[in-house]
């Protein structure tokens, strides 16, 4: 058989809290050795704990970034780049000022920026998680960044339709929560998700579209689940997301892992060794 691709979500699917799961590194040598090709499909940036995955999984390798905004490979440079227009970013700023909200904004330069005027109450824990610092900007220096998202951070519910309505059609928005009475708004360039991200790996790779697997656990890994060959949800998924894939697996740390790579070997089989 052709080699398959198996692009990975990384929290709650391979890390938590930043470290590999235990049954990870068995998970992901059961692939290599039957002759595989595996990437990160990650909403983080080619930052942090992100890249240190990247490294791992396939040091020589591409991923994709940024729900498919970026494909680096795993020294952090970066091959292509979906951004925001410069008039979505605008709009974005006028927003954030009238509702008196604080934002962080990716950049395809892997590096992230929160407002010096509006800090985020929780950006201590968000360094923390990915293991990227975020830097203070002035609002006049942010629409001069190649911008791959941007998070509203602390979205009352009371304001999350009028926030879709405001921000109008240049971005995608992605809805998180509701924790407690807030929401996390993600705001990406509107043609870009983990599927995109996907099928621009497999045409590097020159494999085809059915020879693609997605496995992931979350609102941002629709995309790739519902466009891979085989889409794997791992069983602590939220019930929406295992409803978009074609199969559903154990929760990630009680085996789910190894199941995946059972599902994936019966349906690929060893990839032909390479002339």
């Amino acid at each position: 058989m052709a080699r398959a691709l198996i692009a990975l979500d990384l929290d709650g699917t391979l890390l938590r809290h930043g470290v590999f799961l235990p049954d990870a590194p068995r998970f992901l040598e059961r692939l290599r050795a039957a002759g595989h090709l595996l990437a990160v499909n990650t909403g983080r940036l080619p930052a942090g704990f992100a890249l240190e995955a990247a490294r791992r999984i396939h040091p020589d390798g591409l991923h994709a970034f940024s729900d498919g905004a970026l494909i680096a490979d795993a020294r952090g440079r970066i091959r292509s780049r979906r951004t925001l227009s410069g008039s979505a970013v605008r709009r974005l700023l006028e927003v954030l000022h009238a509702h008196e909200l604080s934002a962080e904004f990716h950049t395809a330069l892997g590096v992230r920026y929160h407002l010096a005027t509006r800090p985020p109450e929780d950006r201590h824990e968000h360094v923390a998680a990915t293991g990227t610092p975020s830097f203070a900007i002035d609002p006049e220096a942010v629409p001069g960044l190649p911008l791959v998202g941007v998070w509203l951070m602390r979205v009352p519910t009371s304001r999350l339709e009028q926030l879709r309505t405001e921000l109008g059609q240049g971005v995608r928005i992605e809805a998180y929560g509701p924790r407690e009475d807030h929401w996390i708004l993600g705001l990406k360039p509107p043609a870009g998700h983990k599927g995109t991200g996907l099928l621009e790996l497999a045409r590097r790779y020159g494999v085809a579209p059915e020879a693609t697997v997605m496995l992931g656990d979350g609102l941002n890994d629709l995309g790739g689940l519902e466009t891979a060959g085989l889409g794997i949800a791992v069983g602590n998924a939220p019930e929406f997301v295992q409803q978009a894939a074609d199969r559903v697996v154990a929760p990630a740390d009680e085996g789910g892992l190894l199941e995946a790579a059972e599902l994936i070997l019966q349906t690929y089989g060893r990839a032909r060794a390479r002339p």
